[in-house]
């Protein structure tokens, strides 16, 4: 299912050709009761890369949604399936895996030494973008483990044309790479010295941050003791006695 939209949407030798949003989504619809859940797994390349613009696959796209409701098909995220369903087995992986080439394993992302010196020089700092708390580092942290930056250094001969992006090779693409995480790593290790390793520095953290956590409840208790103080003192108060009237009366002015 992931493939007929990734690979052989615009093939005009396939025997689906031409694929149309109505026809997919009958497809989903016709599938038996108990396939509770369909996986549709695609690379946004796919959408004007993979699949140019002029496939019309952008038109495809925006008419799944009209076409699944008329069906009574819906889509969710991972975590609303996760809380609808509950799981029926479990899967055994004791390798890791991909949908990538013939062998299915990750031989395209971490095969070659650049890719495994290059996956190697990234998670070297893995501890400290953990116990960091730039949102900014967090951000790049994500981007940089991306699978597409190991698989443009892949040297595999598959076979067949392998999109490297903006590279024109490999060394290319693990030149390019290094060159962002040593900026990447020189701000990770600018949040803190360099000379202090992970295990110590996650201890500092924390005993700072228990220390940021007593400062916090004592400013509050300090803060509750001010207000009860001040409620305490306005209620001994003395009250304001109300002004004495006087008694004189103006002098009369004698009559003529």
């Amino acid at each position: 299912m992931s493939d007929d939209i990734s690979l052989r949407f615009n093939n005009s030798e396939w025997n689906e050709y031409p694929l149309f949003a109505d026809k997919y989504i009958g497809w989903i619809a016709d599938m038996p009761e108990e396939e509770q859940v369909i996986n549709i797994f695609m690379e946004l390349s796919a959408l004007g890369v993979a699949q140019p613009l002029s496939s019309n696959i952008l038109e495809f796209m925006k008419a799944l949604p009209a076409c699944a409701k008329e069906r009574g098909i819906t889509f969710s995220t991972p975590s609303e399936i996760i809380s609808k369903l509950k799981s029926v087995d479990s899967v055994d992986v004791p390798y890791p895996m991909s949908w990538t080439d013939e062998e299915r394993d990750i031989s395209s992302f971490l095969g070659n030494i650049l890719q495994r010196e290059a996956f190697d020089k990234l998670y070297s700092v893995a501890e400290r973008v953990h116990l960091c708390q730039d949102r900014r580092i967090k951000q790049d942290w994500d981007y940089l483990q991306a699978s597409n930056n190991f698989r443009f250094m892949t040297t595999k001969n598959t076979g067949m044309h392998i999109e490297r992006g903006i590279y024109d090779s490999p060394f290319d693409a693990f030149t390019n790479y290094m060159n962002i995480v040593g900026d990447f790593i020189s701000r990770v290790n600018a949040q803190y010295p360099e000379d202090i390793d992970n295990e110590e520095l996650n201890s500092l953290l924390k005993m700072i941050s228990n220390q940021n956590e007593e400062i916090a409840a004592l400013n509050k208790e300090l803060a509750a003791l001010k207000n009860k103080s001040a409620k305490a003192a306005k209620a001994v108060e003395p009250k304001e006695k109300p002004a004495k009237k006087s008694c004189r009366k103006k002098a009369e002015k004698p009559e003529k």
